[in-house]
């Protein structure tokens, strides 16, 4: 099948529900050290400065009372609670479909290397498959940075109410799937992933990533 990456409207959706037990306060309120800026106010100023001919529509997934106000995104609450990343695709996906969106781009909040440039970089990849998977050099796939279409509504949907909240479990032989190999692998370093945490500080230049 062939697709024409001129038809399709694809949204961002910042993920900014979930908290960490490691760090032990929620994520979207971390400051980055030498920054100044919040890891939600980063990634949704990376959004923002992005061409506005490939983001037709800016979301924010956040939990159920979550207030945060961001200038530009529209707040998108948790349909289910405490089941992670799935319980802010299926609302998002939703909001999306009578937005008149084909596909949204997920972004955890917490990946601090993430930028305007492979925002962009992935929306020009998208040829409207189900699901775009960035994959970085050393073969790590990464879901919580692709893009999805929202043909995934339903199928999202009953994997929740059957109880299977894995995002791999979207994955299925009848879902169109493909990688998007990123040139950009410190894109995709997680702050709240132990093993990236040693390279974030590196590659950030500084002794201590956060304040907290």
């Amino acid at each position: 099948m062939s697709y024409d990456t001129d038809k399709y409207k694809i949204a961002v959706a910042v993920f900014a529900g979930g908290r960490s037990v490691r760090m032990g306060i929620p994520k979207e309120s971390i400051v980055i050290e030498g920054d100044g800026r919040t890891f939600l106010e980063r990634i949704c100023d990376e959004a923002n400065a992005c061409e506005q001919t490939l983001i037709s529509g800016k979301y924010l997934s956040v939990r159920r009372g979550q207030r945060t106000d961001t200038d530009g995104f529209t707040a998108v609450e948790d349909e289910y609670d405490d089941i992670g990343p799935l319980g802010g695709l299926i609302p998002v996906l939703a909001c999306a479909k009578e937005d008149g969106m084909d596909a949204v781009l997920i972004v955890a909040v917490d990946m601090v290397k993430y930028d305007r440039h492979e925002i962009e970089e992935i929306c020009r990849a998208y040829a409207g498959e189900d699901i775009l998977i960035p994959r970085t050099a050393d073969g790590r796939v990464h879901p919580l940075a692709g893009i999805y279409s929202v043909r995934l509504l339903e199928s999202a949907r009953r994997l929740a109410d059957e109880g299977n909240y894995r995002m791999s479990a979207l994955q299925t032989d009848d879902i169109h799937i493909k990688y998007y190999d990123t040139a950009s692998d410190d894109a995709y370093l997680n702050v709240n992933r132990p093993e990236d945490l040693s390279t974030i500080k590196q590659a950030c230049g500084v002794d201590r990533l956060l304040t907290l």
